[in-house]
Formats: structure tokens, C-alpha cells, sequence
């Protein structure tokens, strides 16, 4: 076995025979003798052979310090060589002779290029780097420059080569996270102004669970993004995973919620092999061994929590990590980009009604002004009823302006349909829950409904709304229709209808929602388990009752 010997003026230990006078040399220590030729294309590179041959006799130094140096270069990546500017592999060792005739041939290809650099440029790096390809493996060739002295041009290349397959396949897997990436960030914001809140949700959840599943090869994850005001980990996406039952909760908090509210809390990722000998994880996957949970980081900010796992004990590891953190920020500026679209829609339509507003202030203050004038002046009891009723229409198309500015609320047309009490027989005695914090418009619903024939219960909270519907459904009369607010402070829109489905499946559930604002996502989340329809508030009232009478109708059907 031969070895390559670097020698510098007190670097190295030297034959007593060899001159030390700090130029730069190199030899070959081995058991056999180098031929004429060998001994000729190495003598080029300032490089002398030691050993046993009829010239030297025995070996002229400790034959165990050549043995563990012989070692050493064996051990050294997939191959070391020494070539020269024509290609040709003046020395090697046995590691890059045991290589391919393709390999060696791209990794002298190599060395030709990097003697050409430093030929063209005395600025040139003194280690260059190069990658190839042969079949379905990488290499890397790491290469030096042989000169006779620091300003002497380069003869040749000492070569490194190392099997860059495992490096590259990350490197691939990277680079495909990071293109999905990109394409979930490519949304056309016409598109998805056009879009309302569900739509706009199950076309970035479609690129979302299929980014995980074929970039990461995720089967079991689920999605959580922090809601600022109460600090609760809300589900968004989830493929594969137990949700978790209706009042439970976890929140991005280090104690007792689990692998999510430690990752939520401090924005490390956390690596679990085996579930089972780890308390602070919660079951999410029946049968689970393995988890790994990441932040979705915003920027400096981490919004939210991805959590994968797997039956398998020890299934994830370091590259999963680095590969669901990456992807993971990407869904996080998607959401954000979302959220930045609704916010700019709700603005757009408030500074657009604020602007009518204005334009028809002086307008209806001066209808007002005639009205008043003309019920002062006239005896004539027609004119007098045609001034109230200018009077009135000006005063309600006020205050629906102002309604709009403030925000959108209420349900249009109530007061005229009241006032008509036309009925429709299919709500007749049905049993109807309503639930939304705003007084003005569950109080709304429930005359609406009431005028119908409907007898109902309202409630302003979540969690009184889900026990009624579970002490009705216990009683064998569970109700006929719910229809409820997406955003209440103790509860949301989807745990009302999850309540409702779980305490009886074939109640029809109606989710109301502000612009399409949906938080936490309950419109996707419970449209993809049944939901009936959701109303964009405000909304007609013909709408409410026609949505009212969809559900009423295929409930008495089943």
C-alpha cells in the first residue's frame, strides 16, 4: 500500500537522508517498488519514493508511522490522487482505484478544470470544489494546487474525492420544499378577492397538504395557528390526525398542551423517537410512537405549530426537522398574505361606504329638511303621508350607511319582512337554536324565524349554545336547525356544529360569518364535515330563510 507524504520545513518528521531546507515536497512511503515511469511523472511534483528497492534497500523509516499515515489516506472521503494538468492520475490510492472508470474519468475531468483556474489567475482560491454526476450517486472532488514554491505556477492537483450523494439528496429535497414554497405564494390577488372565506381556505389548504405530503412525506399532520387575543392553538389543516374533542383546548403555553404549546411558546422544534416514554405529549394519532412538532414562524414571530407523526418509533429525524421548519415559514407568509387580502377587502368596503356616507349626507339632510318643511306646511293628509315617509326613508338609509361604515352587520330587510308576516309552512313548530354574541342580530334571526312559525333558543355565549343542544338531543328531541356565529368569545363556530353533528348527525347546522372573517377557521373545517351552508354577513333575509328552508326540507326528508 503506498502513501502520499506531505513534507514542510518542520512540519513533519524526515529521513535523516532527506535535505530539510523548507521546500516544499512531498514522497511516497510503501512495500513496493515504483516503476521508471511512476518514479519520473511523480519526480515532476517534487515527490520521492522511500522504500524497499534495489536503490534504497529496507525501509528508512518507522515502518508503523507509514502504516498508520497509509491508513489515514485510505480513510480519506471516496479517494485521493495527484493529477496533472493533462488529466492523467499520477498516483492514487487504493480507495479511488476500487472507483468506477466514469468516476475517475469526471473526477480527472475535475483537476483539469481546477489547474485551468489557477493557470488563468493567481487570484484564484487554493481549494476549489467541484460536483459531478455518475448514475444515481454525487461526488464532490476537493482540490489543492502542487507548485514548486508559493509563486511557481501549477503543475498539478492534489484531489479529494467524497461521496456527496446523502449531502445532495437533501440538498434536492430543499430545493423541492422550497419551490413549493414559491408556488403557495403565488396567488393572483383578483383571484382571490373574488374568492369568499371557504374558497379562498380549501384552495391554499389543497396546496398545503399536498406540499406536505409530497415534498415532506408527511401521512399524519396537522396545522395550529395562535390566536393573538386568547392565545389557543387553533386547528387550520389537518390530514390523518384525532381532532380533539369539543371543549378541549390547547394553547401556546409550555405546561400541559402538549409538544404544540412548547414549540407555540418557545419557537424550538421539538424531535420525540418514542412518544410513549415522553409525558408531554397528546394523542393525536391513534397508535402513534414518533412525533415531531415545528414553529410557523412570521418573520421574528411564531404564529403557529406543525405537528407530524408516525407509528413508527424513531421515524423522524434532523432532515424532517430542517425540511417542515423551511416549509413551515412558507405556509406561515401564505396565511399572512390571506389574512392581508381579507383585511384589505374589509377596508376597501369601509372606506368606500364611508366615502358614499359623506357624499349623501347633504343629500338626505336636505330630503330631511324638505320632508319637515313640507308636513309644516300642508293641510293635505296625502302630502303630510308622503312627507313622513320621505322622513323615514332618509332617517334608514342613514343609519344603513352608518351601519355599513362600522362594520358588517345585521340582517337586510328584516323590518320590511316583518311587517309583511308572509309565512312559509315548512318552519311551523321546527325547533331552531341560534347562538351570536351580537344581541342586535340574534335577536334579529329569532323574530325572523318566530314570525315563521319556528320556536326558538337563543343564546349569546358558545358553551351555553353546545350544552342545550346536547340536553336536547339527550331528551330523544334533539333540534331541528342550528345557526350560529363563527366568532364568539368562549367558543367557535366550528365546535358549536361539531357539537351539534356529534349529538345528532343529521341536525343541519347554518355557521354565520362577518366578510368572510373566519379565524379559526371553522367554515373549511366544518365543510368538509357536513356543514349545510354559511352566511356573509349582513345578509338578506330572503337568504337566511331560503338557506332555512334548504336545511328544514332535506332534514324532514331522511
Amino acid at each position: 500500500m503506498d502513501t502520499l507524504r506531505r513534507l514542510t520545513d518542520g512540519s513533519m518528521p524526515t529521513d535523516e537522508t532527506q535535505p530539510n531546507d523548507g521546500e516544499l515536497r512531498y514522497q511516497m512511503r510503501g512495500m513496493g517498488a515504483l516503476t521508471n515511469d511512476e518514479r519520473a511523472a511523480l519526480a515532476r511534483f517534487s515527490i520521492t519514493e522511500t522504500g524497499p528497492s534495489p536503490a534504497t534497500g529496507p525501509l528508512s523509516v518507522d515502518s508503523r508511522s507509514a502504516e498508520r499515515a497509509a491508513r489515514a489516506i485510505e480513510l480519506l472521503g471516496q479517494g485521493v490522487a495527484i493529477v496533472e494538468s493533462s488529466g492523467e492520475i499520477v498516483w492514487m490510492n487504493q480507495g479511488l482505484s476500487r472507483q468506477a472508470p466514469e468516476t475517475m474519468r469526471r473526477f480527472a475531468d475535475c483537476c483539469v478544470d481546477a489547474i485551468a483556474a489557477w493557470h488563468r489567475s493567481k487570484s484564484t482560491a487554493a481549494t476549489l470544489r467541484a460536483n459531478f454526476r455518475v448514475g444515481s450517486n454525487w461526488f464532490e472532488t476537493i482540490m489543492t494546487p502542487l507548485r514548486r514554491n508559493d509563486d511557481a505556477r501549477a503543475e498539478g492537483a492534489v484531489a479529494l474525492l467524497v461521496d456527496a450523494t446523502a449531502t445532495r439528496r437533501v440538498q434536492d429535497r430543499l430545493d423541492a420544499i422550497d419551490q413549493a414554497g414559491v408556488e403557495l405564494l403565488q396567488l393572483d390577488a383578483d383571484s382571490i378577492r373574488a374568492l369568499n372565506a371557504a374558497e379562498r381556505l380549501r384552495a391554499l389548504e389543497a396546496r398545503v397538504v399536498a406540499a406536505t405530503r409530497s415534498v415532506l412525506g408527511f401521512d399524519h399532520f396537522e396545522y395550529r395557528l395562535t390566536d393573538r387575543r386568547t392565545g389557543q392553538l387553533e386547528l387550520v389543516f389537518c390530514s390523518g390526525l384525532v381532532p380533539l374533542g369539543i371543549g378541549e383546548r390547547i394553547f401556546a403555553r409550555a405546561d400541559g398542551n402538549g409538544f404544540s404549546g412548547i414549540v407555540a411558546t418557545t419557537g424550538q422544534s421539538v424531535l420525540c423517537p418514542e412518544t410513549d416514554a415522553d409525558q408531554r405529549y397528546i394523542s393525536g394519532l391513534p397508535g402513534a410512537h414518533s412525533s415531531l412538532t415545528v414553529p410557523l414562524r412570521l418573520h421574528d414571530r411564531v404564529i403557529g405549530v406543525l405537528n407530524t407523526e408516525s407509528t413508527q418509533p424513531g421515524h423522524f429525524d434532523d432532515e424532517d426537522r430542517i425540511g417542515a421548519e423551511l416549509l413551515g415559514r412558507y405556509v406561515a407568509l401564505s396565511l399572512n398574505i390571506l389574512d392581508m387580502l381579507v383585511a384589505e377587502r374589509c377596508e376597501t368596503n369601509r372606506v368606500i361606504v364611508a366615502n358614499l356616507g359623506r357624499e349623501a349626507a347633504s343629500a338626505l339632510d336636505q330630503i330631511a329638511e324638505d320632508a319637515r318643511a313640507l308636513l309644516a306646511r300642508s293641510d293635505n293628509d296625502a302630502m303630510q303621508d308622503m312627507a313622513k315617509r320621505l322622513l323615514e326613508n332618509a332617517t334608514k338609509v342613514d343609519e344603513l350607511l352608518n351601519g355599513a361604515v362600522a362594520g358588517p352587520r345585521g340582517v337586510l330587510g328584516a323590518d320590511d319582512f316583518l311587517r309583511e308576516g308572509v309565512r312559509d309552512p315548512i318552519f311551523q313548530g321546527q325547533a331552531v337554536l341560534v347562538a351570536d354574541d351580537e344581541e342586535p342580530i340574534r335577536r334579529t334571526v329569532r323574530a325572523v324565524l318566530e314570525q315563521q312559525g319556528c320556536v326558538v333558543a337563543e343564546f349569546g355565549d358558545g358553551t351555553s349554545a353546545i350544552r342545550a343542544i346536547r340536553e336536547r338531543a339527550a331528551t330523544g328531541r334533539p333540534f331541528n336547525l342550528v345557526i350560529s356565529d363563527v366568532r364568539m368569545p368562549d367558543a367557535n363556530g366550528y365546535e358549536v356544529f361539531r357539537a351539534t353533528k356529534d349529538a345528532n348527525h343529521a341536525t343541519p347546522v347554518i355557521l354565520m360569518t362577518a366578510f368572510g372573517y373566519d379565524p379559526n377557521h371553522s367554515i373549511v373545517r366544518s365543510s368538509q364535515e357536513g356543514l349545510h351552508c354559511f352566511l356573509f354577513k349582513p345578509f338578506q333575509v330572503s337568504q337566511l330563510l331560503e338557506e332555512s328552508h334548504k336545511a328544514l326540507t332535506a332534514h324532514a326528508a331522511r
